[in-house]
């Protein structure tokens, strides 16, 4: 993900980079959230408890959806921006973007 992260900030113009830049911070803060529960999870088998793995399973999972998400929107919102001026060009949000 975050190739396409970087592919993305480079179809995106100066102007354009901080919509990138507030992915990438979405993400790092993503991966500290993760770092958190794994030590959460390493400290409750340290006191032998034993790991909630349909939990773990959801935790993950729901990580990896939010971050595919966020990509998903982020290349929509850019062609919207490439297109930016094309009158044959059908929107990916009906509020369309600005510059």
């Amino acid at each position: 993900m975050v190739n396409k992260l970087e592919e993305l900030n480079e179809r995106n113009t100066l102007n354009h980079r901080n919509i990138v830049k507030y992915v990438k911070h979405v993400f790092d803060e993503l991966d500290t959230k993760v770092k958190r529960f794994r030590d959460e999870t390493a400290i409750k088998a340290a006191h032998h408890a034993k790991p909630d793995l349909e939990e773990e399973t959801l935790f993950y999972s729901n990580i990896h959806n939010m971050k595919k998400l966020l990509i998903d929107v982020l290349e929509r919102t850019t062609e919207d921006f490439e297109h930016l001026g094309d009158k044959n060009w059908n929107k990916n949000f009906d509020d369309g973007v600005n510059v």
